[in-house]
């Protein structure tokens, strides 16, 4: 069996809180988010380029606009850039505007990177019936926020033709843990569980990641149990690979 890891990572700074709270007021505690743009993102890369594995990064154009310098070396170091939409929206509740969101994050980030992207994330985790469709009308080849598989699937029967779903596993996302204040040890234990299983299964394991120090791997500690994780991978003959090949292949191998 081929076992192939995508590694990607949701590029969130002070995006998710903004969408709520005025940005000048994201100081202190409200500002957990800006330890992306001072280091956690960084140290990702930074990781990433030691062990010589190429990710996917989920960028939103809220945070690419802001943090230019990451955003190149992103493209400089190899990585795919793919969407994380425009400003943290929630796309079950844009109703008519949904064509123009989409759109417009399409057209900046295009912009910002000099090639269009062909991945999608929602980037607070929900769609519309109309997400897909649109996606597809834009060029999109695959889209990565379902979590209703374990591994690749064609997207035709929900208007998107010719595109693939790379479903994303909780158990196999930081926040998921993070987020409920585990210990490292316990979060470590949860993530091995969850790869080993989905690895021998179906061959197919989607580490998500995000550089934040609340929810995320930004810290030093939580990097080094990441790093593990891929020598982990690598041990048990799983290659590293990027959304956008695997969905190519997927394709392929459907059509």
């Amino acid at each position: 069996m081929t076992r192939t890891t995508l590694v990607t990572v949701n590029v969130h700074g002070v995006g998710p809180e903004a969408a709520t709270v005025p940005e000048a007021e994201l100081f202190g505690r409200l500002g957990l988010g800006r330890y992306t743009y001072r280091i956690g993102l960084a140290r990702v890369l930074d990781s990433l380029r030691r062990l010589e594995i190429k990710a996917t990064f989920f960028w939103p154009v809220f945070e690419a606009e802001r943090c230019r310098a990451l955003l190149e070396r992103c493209l400089a170091d190899g990585h795919e850039v793919a969407s994380n939409g425009l400003a943290f929206d929630d796309h079950i509740g844009l109703g008519d505007r949904e064509d123009a969101v989409l759109e417009e994050a399409h057209s900046r980030l295009t912009a910002l990177c000099g090639t269009a992207p062909v991945g999608f994330r929602a980037p607070t985790g929900t769609l519309s019936t109309r997400t897909i469709p649109i996606l597809q009308r834009l060029g999109y080849r695959y889209d990565s926020s379902f979590v209703d598989d374990d591994a690749p699937y064609p997207l035709d029967g929900d208007g998107g033709a010719g595109m693939v779903e790379l479903p994303v596993s909780q158990g196999l996302t930081d926040a998921t843990h993070f987020g409920q204040r585990l210990t490292q040890s316990r979060a470590e234990a949860f993530l091995i569980e969850a790869w080993d299983a989905l690895l021998a299964t179906d061959g197919y394991a989607c580490l998500t990641l995000h550089p934040r120090a609340d929810l995320g791997i930004g810290r030093a500690a939580r990097i080094a149990m990441i790093e593990r994780l891929f020598e982990r991978a690598r041990g048990q003959g799983s290659g590293f690979r990027l959304c956008r090949e695997v969905a190519a292949e997927a394709a392929g191998a459907s059509g």
